[in-house]
């Protein structure tokens, strides 16, 4: 169990380890989604049919028939991938054209949860194999969570533990209400009531909240969804713009942050943009910092290190005390700072 208030950071080099996409693979993606081309105007030769599905039905809702704006938006998306940054960056350029935004987001539904489906955690039939993919961080988590808690100290298990995910995905909620119920061998029901007392921030929203966490429009981890439903899902996720707009999420975001007694990064990227959200106006407690620089740079890594101090600034007095930042993946971190995290 954790024993001093921590706050983990997920970018989307964590949720690679159960093989969902990074950067530039989500951007191929995407763009192979919403390149929506015909042959002769009819037949579909390209782009996701689910998606032309869900076009019709959005214009016959707006009382139009003609997909082809649409279609032209997502082709504009697909052919300036290779030069963005990220989804992200490209829909806050554009954040002023509806058009564009929605198939972004179609395309980022999409994608997401058909990566659910093929990730190493998908429950098949609703049982996890946690044998087979051990080494995660999320497993490793789990471990660290578990240790020395007895079956009366359940209710607690989250006190300290909160998350911030720049991910679409629901990973940390799935992997962790399914790792209670085997480990602790409690049912389903009580493993998801458990998980709901965990703190998760979702500043680019999700791609649905899973069926147990009620409100919302809902899916299944790894559920094949229809068209019709994919503009619902869609509509939660959130553009740069449209997170700093959700005032209330991002004052309790940095609250967290503020109380933290260490923060943890993982599979996180350090974008500025991302960096600047978690930037807090105030503070009253020193923090340890220990996070993942994956395939960085050694000049990236002393960029990152200011950031992080940027964040946790306040009136020139500097938060943060013990920094540790790991060339490797993130269950590597897990592991190799295990004493020094709980």
């Amino acid at each position: 169990m954790f024993t001093r208030r921590t706050v983990f950071v997920v970018g989307a080099g964590a949720s690679k380890e159960v093989n969902l996409p990074v950067g530039d693979e989500l951007k191929t993606s995407i763009a192979n989604k919403v390149n929506i081309r015909f042959d002769d105007g009819y037949s579909q030769n390209s782009g996701d049919k689910r998606i032309t599905e869900a076009l019709r039905g959005i214009v016959k809702e707006r009382g139009e028939r003609d997909i082809n704006p649409l279609c032209q938006a997502g082709r504009i998306i697909a052919s300036a991938m290779p030069q963005a940054i990220s989804i992200d960056n490209f829909l806050h350029t554009h954040a002023n054209d509806a058009d564009i935004v929605l198939m972004g987001k179609l395309g980022i539904a999409a994608s997401i949860l058909e990566a659910e489906r093929g990730s190493k955690i998908c429950a098949k039939e609703g049982v996890m194999n946690f044998g087979a993919h051990p080494n995660i961080w999320h497993n490793t988590f789990c471990k660290m969570l578990a240790e020395n808690v007895q079956l009366g100290d359940l209710e607690t298990i989250f006190d300290n533990v909160s998350f911030i995910t720049f991910n679409y995905d629901r990973c940390i909620e799935h992997f962790v209400s399914h790792w209670l119920e085997n480990y602790f061998r409690i049912t389903a029901d009580h493993a998801q009531n458990l998980t709901k007392k965990l703190k998760v921030f979702h500043p680019y929203g999700q791609v649905g909240r899973l069926p147990w966490q009620g409100g919302g429009n809902s899916v299944g981890y790894g559920t094949e969804i229809s068209s019709r439903t994919l503009p619902q899902i869609a509509s939660q996720i959130r553009t740069f713009t449209e997170r700093v707009e959700d005032d209330a999420m991002l004052d309790e975001m940095r609250e967290y942050i503020a109380d933290a007694e260490q923060i943890i990064y993982l599979g996180f990227s350090y974008g500025q943009m991302n960096m600047e959200l978690l930037t807090i106006p105030t503070c009253s407690v020193y923090k340890s910092v220990f996070g993942t620089v994956f395939l960085m740079s050694a000049p990236n890594v002393t960029a990152v290190q200011n950031r992080v101090r940027i964040s946790l600034t306040t009136n020139t007095q500097i938060w943060v005390g013990r920094q540790e930042y790991l060339g490797a993946e993130a269950n590597k971190l897990l592991n190799d700072y295990w004493y020094h995290l709980v």
